[in-house]
Parts: structure tokens; C-alpha cells; sequence
């Protein structure tokens, strides 16, 4: 088995034959919690070992992930490149913006610009959106993106070149998602976790 998803499976992560709501709003039967696995440092920081060895040959200066689940991963993955290659590599990352996208906020920006070398890191890629604003984010303010890479990929028809950048994942995890108005789970009235993901605000937002 693929490490990654050995590694979320063992600390619970991976929950399977439910019925959950993503942040995008699409229904899908599989869901990955990274929320359960940062409790677990060891683990966490195997995870992003992991990602900082496919990089360790690219001559990275910063790691960039969006808050929130992001910020932990750029951490432990810039300490693990700068173990490997005996410099330090920097990790910051992108808050969302007032009009949906992602921006650094707290000076971060003075790190990537004048074409610093930077990886940005995801833990879930469902739709791609958030990814796709941080790499949006960082151009904006002249990093030179080397690649983008995530813990899990669960979107099969998700480009290999994002944005114009290169992107990969530790594991692939495809589900299939769909719409509320056609979600084969909504109409066997399997019911809604609103214990992770955005089943709870989903259900409520039914009510208004």
C-alpha cells in the first residue's frame, strides 16, 4: 500500500461509505480528515518527509500552504528539506482574501518575491481551488513556483500541470462527487456526517 494513505488510514483519517459535504459543496461517499491526522507529529512528520524527498534536488527556498491545514504542512516540509539539504528552507503561508482567492498577509510576500524558489504544498485536492489560488498568489508577487504538491489528490481529472505549474501527490484517492441535485446518497437518504467536512452548515443552510 501506498505510504501516505498507509500512514492516514492507520491514524483514522480515512473514512469510507459515508454520505459528506466538501467545502466546494459536492457530496461524495469517501472523505480524508486531515484533522485527525496532525494530532500525530510523528506521523504528520512522515508525511511531509515524504513530500520534502520528491524535492529535495530543486534547490527550494520557501514552502507556501494555505490556511489552514497548509500552514502545518509548509512547516514540517520546509524542516525536512532543511535537514536534507543542510540550509535553511523558509515556510509561510497564504489567508484568504476578501474576494474568495488567497493573499499573504504579515510582510510574508517580502519571502517569494525576486523569484525565490517555491514549493506550495495542499493536504486534500478535491476540486483544485485552493491550490490554484495559492500558486495564483504567489505569482502575483514574483515567487518562481518549482512545483505544487499534495498530501492526497481525489480529483481524477485534475491537470498534471496546474496553472503552469508542475503538480503532484503523494497518493491518489479518486472519488467521485456530486451535486446536491443529483447525489445518488441524497435520494437514498443516507444521512449527512456533520462531524467533518461541511455536512452541518450544508443541513442548516437547507433550513434558511
Amino acid at each position: 500500500m501506498n505510504e501516505a494513505l498507509e500512514i492516514l488510514k492507520k491514524v483514522g483519517a480515512v473514512l469510507t461509505e459515508g454520505h459528506f459535504v466538501g467545502t466546494s459543496g459536492l457530496h461524495f461517499d469517501t472523505y480524508v480528515n486531515k484533522d485527525f491526522l496532525y494530532p500525530h507529529t510523528a506521523e504528520t512528520s512522515r508525511i511531509c518527509e515524504l513530500i520534502a524527498l520528491k524535492y529535495k534536488d530543486e534547490s527550494i527556498d520557501v514552502v507556501v500552504g494555505p490556511a489552514l491545514g497548509g500552514i502545518i504542512l509548509s512547516q514540517w516540509v520546509a524542516h525536512h528539506l532543511s535537514k536534507i539539504n543542510s540550509r535553511e528552507v523558509l515556510a509561510i503561508y497564504t489567508e484568504k482574501s476578501t474576494d474568495g482567492g488567497q493573499m499573504f498577509t504579515r510582510g510574508y510576500e517580502q519571502y517569494v518575491k525576486n523569484d525565490k524558489r517555491v514549493l506550495v504544498v495542499e493536504d486534500i485536492i478535491t476540486t483544485g481551488g485552493s491550490i490554484i489560488k495559492t500558486i495564483k498568489a504567489v505569482k502575483e508577487v514574483g515567487g518562481n513556483i518549482v512545483g505544487a504538491c499534495a498530501m492526497i489528490n481525489k480529483n481524477e481529472k485534475l491537470d498534471k500541470n496546474i496553472f503552469g505549474v508542475p503538480f503532484d501527490a503523494l497518493a491518489d484517492l479518486f472519488v467521485i462527487t456530486y451535486e446536491n441535485t443529483v447525489c445518488p446518497l441524497c435520494k437514498k437518504e443516507v444521512p449527512i456526517n456533520i462531524n467533518v467536512g461541511h455536512g452541518k452548515k450544508y443541513l442548516e443552510s437547507l433550513k434558511k
